[in-house]
């Protein structure tokens, strides 16, 4: 599949792994092709805000976890280890990589680029990309429209 992406694509990806890395996660997941994406210039002039997506993701995090009786404050994070393993893809930024793929033949692109993925990520109704757009207040619907 990655024959298939652009420059800016690639370059989504990689960024995606930095937000990956930098959060400490084990994987890369949509969230993190989200705030990737949020990264770049033509889709913050879109309204995509890359502190805004990230102050929502905190807040999800804080009300899942609320939702089942757990503190967020209370949690004490799990001890740095010196080796960690390369992140690999989750199950959700798979599929957001698949309905990228999808929007790309969707519209006879031959090629895959950044505005592709951000189609992939938005195309999923749940998880915790979607509910932090909807707790930053971004209106999937329009931004789909302007891509």
């Amino acid at each position: 599949m990655f024959e298939r992406f652009t420059k800016d694509a690639r370059a989504t990806v990689r960024d995606a792994r930095r937000e990956a890395v930098s959060a400490g996660a084990d994987t890369i997941e949509a969230e993190h092709l989200l705030l990737a994406l949020a990264g770049r210039d033509e889709f913050q002039a879109l309204g995509l805000d890359h502190d805004r997506l990230a102050d929502a993701l905190t807040e999800e995090d804080r009300r899942s976890l609320a939702s089942v009786g757990v503190n967020r404050d209370e949690i004490e994070p799990p001890p740095a280890t010196q080796a960690r393993r390369e992140p690999r893809f989750a199950t959700s930024s798979k599929l957001a990589l698949q309905r990228a793929l999808a929007a790309a033949k969707k519209r006879g692109d031959r090629h895959l680029d950044a505005g592709h993925v951000l189609l992939g990520v938005l195309s999923a109704e749940h998880g915790r990309a979607a509910r932090a757009m909807r707790i930053a207040e971004i209106d999937v619907g329009e931004l789909r429209e302007q891509i």
